[in-house]
């Protein structure tokens, strides 16, 4: 047996089935990794993580006026924060 390298893609797809021809690893609906485990919003448990974090924002900065996370609309997935900025009054 020859001895082959173990690198991260051995351990990711170890017990998987082989990846399909023109399989990219991307999402079909936002391009977004397949691997990537970040938060989603239809999870109750991301949810109250992303309204901490914008209650946190919204209070440390205060020229926030707003912030919007921005999801895809098929899977759930937290793609970005969008944030309103206060008007500056300059006199």
């Amino acid at each position: 047996m020859k001895n082959k390298s173990l690198d991260r893609d051995y351990f990711k797809y170890k017990g998987k089935t082989k990846k399909k021809k023109g399989d990219d690893g991307l999402t079909p609906c936002c391009k977004q990794s397949t691997d990537y485990q970040g938060l989603n919003v239809r999870n109750e448990e991301d949810w109250e993580r992303i309204e901490h974090h914008i209650e946190r924002k919204l209070g440390y900065y205060s020229n926030m006026d707003s912030m919007t996370p921005v999801s895809c609309e098929t899977c759930g997935r937290l793609l970005e924060y969008k944030t309103k900025l206060k008007d500056r009054k300059l006199y």
